[in-house]
């Protein structure tokens, strides 16, 4: 019995809509593990890291520029990371939405069953009381 509830339950969600986004979510999430794998090494900004063979012929300005360049380039990369988190979230957002609708709708249903069974059981509890009475 659990089983068959558990098969309807499953037959009535909608796959159709899933099975829709579910390549937009796959996409996503595969942009955003991926430039989050990339840039998940910590990155140095310090004036040491690239302009040391440089240092006698730079001026403290020029570091100090190339390391706002850097700052800046890690910025506009952590924004982007952003972006794409929020789309993910909001497409995982929706599909959830529509799983809960119909879990809700399925366990009204299941409710409603519940009700008719007692229902008819009751009644044939009564029939048989009575033709153990008659």
């Amino acid at each position: 019995m659990l089983a068959k509830t558990i098969l309807n339950v499953a037959s009535r969600i909608p796959w159709d809509r899933v099975i829709e986004l579910a390549p937009t979510v796959a996409e996503k999430a595969t942009t955003l593990w991926n430039s989050i794998k990339n840039k998940n090494k910590p990155v140095s900004v310090d004036e040491s890291s690239e302009y040391t063979s440089y240092s006698m012929e730079l001026s403290e300005s020029d570091l100090l520029k190339a390391r706002l360049v850097r700052l800046e380039e890690r910025v506009v990369s952590l924004e982007e990371q952003i972006q794409l988190s929020s789309e993910l979230v909001k497409t995982l957002a929706e599909q959830n939405t529509l799983l809960v609708q119909r879990i809700e709708l399925h366990r009204i249903r299941l409710f409603h069953q519940l009700l008719l069974f007692a229902g008819v059981a009751a009644l044939l509890a009564g029939m048989v009381l009575y033709l153990f009475i008659r």
